[in-house]
């Protein structure tokens, strides 16, 4: 894995197989950093939509709780969302709320979109400056791919930048895996860099309750270093997401389905279903639209992942994983 991170992310420092820790999948992987780096009670910091299992991750045996960073018209992807953050991190410890962590998937789930590198750097001067643990998934940064949008952004690992200039390595830590980039979620197994050794002798006490089997670390190291195999199947796997991010965009645009513009990375763009939103009460909950508009796709056989689950900042937008056979995704947008 060491190889394959050096090969593919270009990190600044090389990547030292003594600096990894595996367990199976990163969602062990996440709880083991929750016991970690925060005491039950603390606070995990995310952005709005976010990806859904997160809370479960960090919550449900570990007791770190979530606190949702809005943007409004700010583009979360740019330093102009540091100042977000911090007022989301001020206003938590006024409240008596302790922020031990912050969580960038990059690219972004559900967005699909990368962050800039000075974003990057924003990011974790703001940690250090506060001795927040910066967390980078990058379980999606080989699904990177070109699309026909001025909106997008290049891929920049941050493990290419110059950490140490910005952020105490103490407090810098990056999570990887095998189910996004390599279709390969059964495999169960997930990789965590750092290079603070105490953080690595923690994870190691906790190792034993998600180790990923024997046959799945052969498996894995198969696919590793096959590298003929593995440059294949990247580049075929990027240039069949490219095509049906581009159809299902045509799709889209042809039936007047508004999306979120940027997404050139995962299996998803981010759609924006309000006009179809049904009226309802003005005393009801403002997401009992979006329930009620959830229950009628699912009726229409058509499954989309909306906003709610999902930590959207208002109802009506969903997820749509267009990562399928052509001819699924031309009929679900058209029912």
């Amino acid at each position: 894995m060491s190889a394959h991170i050096n090969r593919h992310f270009h990190p600044h420092l090389p990547v030292e197989p003594e600096q990894l820790r595996f367990a199976n999948g990163i969602t062990s992987l996440c709880e083991m950093l929750a016991f970690t780096t925060c005491d039950a009670g603390d606070y995990l910091l995310l952005s709005r939509p976010s990806y859904q299992a997160f809370s479960s991750d960090w919550g449900t045996r570990a007791n770190v709780k979530c606190e949702y960073v809005s943007f409004g018209d700010t583009d979360q992807f740019s330093t102009d969302a540091v100042s977000a953050y911090r007022e989301a991190i001020l206003s938590a410890r006024q409240a008596g709320k302790c922020i031990r962590a912050l969580i960038l998937c990059n690219p972004h789930n559900p967005l699909g979109k990368c962050y800039t590198k000075d974003a990057l750097i924003g990011m974790m001067r703001l940690c250090n400056e506060h001795q927040i643990h910066l967390i980078m998934d990058e379980v999606y940064a080989l699904s990177v791919y070109d699309v026909p949008d001025k909106h997008a952004v290049p891929f920049t690992s941050a493990l290419s930048l110059p950490t140490d200039e910005y952020i105490d390595p103490n407090y810098f830590h990056h999570i990887y895996g095998f189910s996004k980039d390599f279709a390969a979620s059964g495999i169960r197994l997930g990789s965590c860099y750092t290079r603070n050794e105490e953080l690595n002798k923690a994870l190691d006490s906790l190792v034993f309750f998600g180790c990923s089997g024997n046959i799945n670390e052969l498996i894995g190291c198969l696919i590793l270093e096959d590298q003929d195999y593995l440059s294949h199947f990247l580049d075929l796997s990027r240039k069949r997401l490219s095509d049906n991010n581009v159809l299902t965009r045509k799709l889209l645009d042809k039936h007047g389905i508004d999306y979120y513009k940027g997404a050139n990375a995962g299996f998803f763009l981010w759609l924006n279903l309000r006009p179809w939103l049904p009226e309802t009460d003005e005393a009801e909950d403002a997401w009992k639209a979006e329930d009620l508009l959830t229950h009628k796709l699912l009726e229409n056989q058509v499954y989309v992942t909306n906003g709610k689950v999902l930590n959207a900042e208002e109802p009506g937008w969903y997820r749509l994983i267009f990562a399928q056979d052509p001819e699924i995704v031309k009929v679900g947008i058209e029912r």
